[in-house]
Protein backbone atom coordinates (compact mmCIF):
# COMPACT_ATOMS: atom_id res chain seq x y z
CA UNK A 1 0.00 0.00 0.00
CA UNK A 2 3.28 2.53 0.66
CA UNK A 3 4.09 1.67 -3.08
CA UNK A 4 0.71 2.50 -3.96
CA UNK A 5 0.44 6.37 -2.03
CA UNK A 6 3.86 7.00 -3.33
CA UNK A 7 3.47 6.95 -6.56
CA UNK A 8 -0.23 8.29 -6.44
CA UNK A 9 1.95 11.18 -4.88
CA UNK A 10 4.29 11.26 -7.96
CA UNK A 11 1.19 12.41 -9.69
CA UNK A 12 2.11 15.70 -8.52
CA UNK A 13 3.61 16.38 -11.54
CA UNK A 14 1.55 19.51 -13.13
CA UNK A 15 3.63 22.77 -11.24
CA UNK A 16 7.06 23.43 -12.48
CA UNK A 17 8.59 25.85 -10.66
CA UNK A 18 8.27 29.29 -11.59
CA UNK A 19 11.30 30.26 -14.24
CA UNK A 20 13.96 32.76 -13.53
CA UNK A 21 12.27 34.53 -17.30
CA UNK A 22 9.48 34.97 -15.26
CA UNK A 23 7.39 32.91 -17.77
CA UNK A 24 5.44 30.37 -15.87
CA UNK A 25 5.00 28.59 -18.95
CA UNK A 26 8.11 27.56 -19.80
CA UNK A 27 8.70 24.33 -20.76
CA UNK A 28 12.49 22.35 -21.17
CA UNK A 29 11.42 19.10 -23.09
CA UNK A 30 13.52 16.49 -23.67
CA UNK A 31 13.55 12.95 -25.34
CA UNK A 32 12.89 9.59 -23.79
CA UNK A 33 13.40 6.50 -26.11
CA UNK A 34 12.22 3.36 -25.50
CA UNK A 35 12.76 0.04 -27.06
CA UNK A 36 9.56 -1.62 -29.03
CA UNK A 37 9.06 -4.69 -31.17
CA UNK A 38 9.07 -2.40 -34.57
CA UNK A 39 12.05 -0.46 -33.35
CA UNK A 40 12.49 2.93 -31.16
CA UNK A 41 9.52 4.64 -30.10
CA UNK A 42 10.18 8.41 -28.34
CA UNK A 43 8.39 10.12 -26.35
CA UNK A 44 8.94 13.79 -25.09
CA UNK A 45 9.46 14.16 -21.35
CA UNK A 46 9.84 16.94 -19.00
CA UNK A 47 7.18 18.89 -16.48
CA UNK A 48 4.58 16.26 -16.57
CA UNK A 49 4.98 16.23 -20.19
CA UNK A 50 2.76 13.21 -22.65
CA UNK A 51 6.17 10.48 -21.44
CA UNK A 52 5.92 11.56 -17.92
CA UNK A 53 2.18 10.30 -18.11
CA UNK A 54 3.56 7.33 -19.57
CA UNK A 55 5.70 6.39 -17.53
CA UNK A 56 3.32 7.36 -14.50
CA UNK A 57 0.71 4.79 -15.82
CA UNK A 58 3.51 2.01 -16.22
CA UNK A 59 4.29 2.56 -12.55
CA UNK A 60 0.58 2.19 -11.40
CA UNK A 61 -0.47 -0.84 -13.74
CA UNK A 62 2.91 -2.50 -12.57
CA UNK A 63 1.58 -2.55 -8.47
CA UNK A 64 -0.33 -5.10 -7.29
CA UNK A 65 -3.69 -6.23 -9.07
CA UNK A 66 -5.59 -6.14 -5.38
CA UNK A 67 -4.27 -2.13 -5.22
CA UNK A 68 -6.49 -1.17 -8.44
CA UNK A 69 -9.75 0.06 -6.10
CA UNK A 70 -7.70 2.00 -4.11
CA UNK A 71 -5.90 3.67 -7.42
CA UNK A 72 -8.99 4.48 -8.97
CA UNK A 73 -10.69 5.60 -5.85
CA UNK A 74 -7.50 8.11 -5.24
CA UNK A 75 -6.69 8.85 -9.33
CA UNK A 76 -10.61 9.78 -9.14
CA UNK A 77 -10.47 12.24 -5.35
CA UNK A 78 -6.96 14.13 -8.13
CA UNK A 79 -9.09 14.17 -10.93
CA UNK A 80 -8.76 18.43 -10.80
CA UNK A 81 -5.06 17.68 -10.06
CA UNK A 82 -3.47 15.18 -12.28
CA UNK A 83 -3.57 15.50 -16.32
CA UNK A 84 -6.97 14.12 -17.66
CA UNK A 85 -5.01 11.36 -18.91
CA UNK A 86 -5.31 9.31 -15.68
CA UNK A 87 -9.44 9.60 -16.32
CA UNK A 88 -8.92 6.70 -18.62
CA UNK A 89 -7.01 4.31 -16.03
CA UNK A 90 -10.08 5.67 -13.60
CA UNK A 91 -12.59 4.10 -16.59
CA UNK A 92 -10.33 0.74 -17.19
CA UNK A 93 -10.33 0.24 -13.38
CA UNK A 94 -14.18 0.11 -12.72
CA UNK A 95 -15.82 -0.56 -15.77
CA UNK A 96 -16.21 -4.18 -14.45
CA UNK A 97 -17.26 -2.87 -10.97
CA UNK A 98 -18.87 0.30 -11.57
CA UNK A 99 -19.86 0.74 -15.16
CA UNK A 100 -21.54 4.58 -14.63
CA UNK A 101 -18.18 5.86 -12.70
CA UNK A 102 -16.06 4.28 -15.58
CA UNK A 103 -18.19 6.27 -18.18
CA UNK A 104 -18.83 8.89 -16.23
CA UNK A 105 -14.24 8.99 -15.84
CA UNK A 106 -14.21 8.29 -19.53
CA UNK A 107 -16.27 11.34 -20.47
CA UNK A 108 -14.76 13.61 -18.22
CA UNK A 109 -11.47 12.86 -19.46
CA UNK A 110 -12.18 13.09 -23.24
CA UNK A 111 -13.62 15.97 -22.29
CA UNK A 112 -10.83 17.77 -20.52
CA UNK A 113 -8.82 16.25 -22.87
CA UNK A 114 -10.05 17.84 -25.88
CA UNK A 115 -10.08 21.45 -24.02
CA UNK A 116 -6.81 20.72 -23.00
CA UNK A 117 -5.71 19.72 -27.01
CA UNK A 118 -7.44 22.42 -28.20
CA UNK A 119 -5.51 25.25 -26.45
CA UNK A 120 -2.05 24.05 -27.86
CA UNK A 121 -0.82 26.66 -30.34
CA UNK A 122 0.43 23.40 -32.16
CA UNK A 123 -2.58 21.76 -33.98
CA UNK A 124 -1.28 18.18 -34.09
CA UNK A 125 -1.45 17.80 -30.33
CA UNK A 126 -5.27 16.85 -30.73
CA UNK A 127 -4.30 13.77 -31.80
CA UNK A 128 -3.35 12.98 -28.19
CA UNK A 129 -7.30 12.73 -27.95
CA UNK A 130 -7.69 9.47 -29.85
CA UNK A 131 -4.30 8.21 -28.11
CA UNK A 132 -5.37 8.64 -24.76
CA UNK A 133 -8.64 7.78 -24.99
CA UNK A 134 -7.62 3.86 -26.04
CA UNK A 135 -5.68 3.67 -22.81
CA UNK A 136 -9.15 3.36 -21.43
CA UNK A 137 -9.50 -0.10 -22.85
CA UNK A 138 -11.74 -2.19 -25.14
CA UNK A 139 -14.35 -2.80 -22.26
CA UNK A 140 -15.04 0.71 -21.49
CA UNK A 141 -15.84 1.04 -25.72
CA UNK A 142 -17.93 -2.41 -25.19
CA UNK A 143 -19.82 -1.00 -22.82
CA UNK A 144 -20.65 2.01 -24.48
CA UNK A 145 -22.08 0.25 -27.75
CA UNK A 146 -23.99 -2.13 -25.85
CA UNK A 147 -25.97 0.09 -23.23
CA UNK A 148 -26.94 3.35 -24.67
CA UNK A 149 -28.78 3.61 -21.71
CA UNK A 150 -26.09 4.11 -19.11
CA UNK A 151 -24.59 6.06 -21.81
CA UNK A 152 -26.72 8.97 -22.32
CA UNK A 153 -27.06 8.92 -18.11
CA UNK A 154 -23.52 9.24 -18.13
CA UNK A 155 -23.16 11.68 -20.64
CA UNK A 156 -25.84 13.71 -18.99
CA UNK A 157 -23.97 13.45 -15.35
CA UNK A 158 -20.91 14.84 -17.15
CA UNK A 159 -22.44 17.44 -18.00
CA UNK A 160 -24.38 18.94 -15.45
CA UNK A 161 -21.69 17.89 -12.86
CA UNK A 162 -20.09 20.91 -13.95
CA UNK A 163 -16.30 20.04 -13.73
CA UNK A 164 -15.68 19.84 -17.22
CA UNK A 165 -13.43 22.76 -16.98
CA UNK A 166 -11.97 22.35 -13.28
CA UNK A 167 -9.31 20.91 -14.23
CA UNK A 168 -5.99 22.67 -12.66
CA UNK A 169 -3.24 20.36 -14.31
CA UNK A 170 -1.42 22.27 -17.27
CA UNK A 171 -2.15 21.15 -20.95
CA UNK A 172 1.35 20.87 -21.56
CA UNK A 173 0.82 16.90 -20.90
CA UNK A 174 -1.42 17.22 -24.17
CA UNK A 175 0.33 19.87 -26.22
CA UNK A 176 3.71 17.63 -25.74
CA UNK A 177 2.07 15.17 -27.94
CA UNK A 178 2.84 17.38 -30.84
CA UNK A 179 5.30 17.81 -33.09
CA UNK A 180 6.51 20.88 -32.13
CA UNK A 181 7.42 19.87 -28.84
CA UNK A 182 9.23 17.05 -30.51
CA UNK A 183 11.32 19.10 -32.42
CA UNK A 184 12.23 21.41 -29.78
CA UNK A 185 13.21 18.19 -28.20
CA UNK A 186 15.31 16.87 -30.18
CA UNK A 187 17.29 20.50 -30.96
CA UNK A 188 17.30 21.01 -26.70
CA UNK A 189 15.72 24.17 -27.24
CA UNK A 190 13.39 25.84 -25.00
CA UNK A 191 9.61 26.54 -25.36
CA UNK A 192 8.20 29.43 -23.45
CA UNK A 193 4.44 29.87 -23.22
CA UNK A 194 3.96 32.07 -26.15
CA UNK A 195 5.09 29.15 -28.39
CA UNK A 196 2.74 26.45 -27.21
CA UNK A 197 0.05 27.60 -25.16
CA UNK A 198 -2.85 29.70 -26.58
CA UNK A 199 -3.56 33.07 -25.38
CA UNK A 200 -6.39 33.32 -22.35
CA UNK A 201 -8.69 35.60 -24.23
CA UNK A 202 -9.28 32.63 -27.18
CA UNK A 203 -9.90 29.78 -23.80
CA UNK A 204 -14.10 30.86 -23.76
CA UNK A 205 -14.64 30.42 -26.79
CA UNK A 206 -13.08 27.16 -26.92
CA UNK A 207 -15.21 26.31 -23.97
CA UNK A 208 -18.38 27.27 -25.46
CA UNK A 209 -17.44 25.04 -28.32
CA UNK A 210 -16.88 22.24 -26.60
CA UNK A 211 -19.85 22.68 -24.35
CA UNK A 212 -22.10 22.85 -27.46
CA UNK A 213 -20.65 19.81 -28.97
CA UNK A 214 -21.28 17.85 -25.54
CA UNK A 215 -24.92 18.90 -25.83
CA UNK A 216 -25.02 17.97 -29.53
CA UNK A 217 -23.86 14.58 -28.84
CA UNK A 218 -26.19 14.14 -25.46
CA UNK A 219 -29.27 15.50 -27.66
CA UNK A 220 -28.55 12.82 -30.90
CA UNK A 221 -28.20 9.74 -28.32
CA UNK A 222 -31.79 10.50 -26.80
CA UNK A 223 -32.74 10.90 -30.28
CA UNK A 224 -31.52 7.68 -31.17
CA UNK A 225 -32.65 5.92 -28.19
CA UNK A 226 -36.68 7.29 -28.65
CA UNK A 227 -36.31 6.42 -32.21
CA UNK A 228 -35.50 2.79 -31.90
CA UNK A 229 -38.47 2.76 -28.55
CA UNK A 230 -41.01 3.46 -31.65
Amino acid sequence: MRRMILILACLMLAAPAWSQSGDANLRRPGIMSVDTEGGEAQFVVGDAAWGDVLVTLSALRNTETGQSPAIAQQLWERRDINPPFFLFEVARLTVATDPDRALQAYFLGRARSIYDASRCIDSSALNVVGAASEYAGPEVTELMNSDPARLEAALAATIASGEIFTSQASPWWACSYGNAAYFAAVNQADMPGAEWLKVEAVWPALRAAISNNLDANLAMIREGQAASAQ
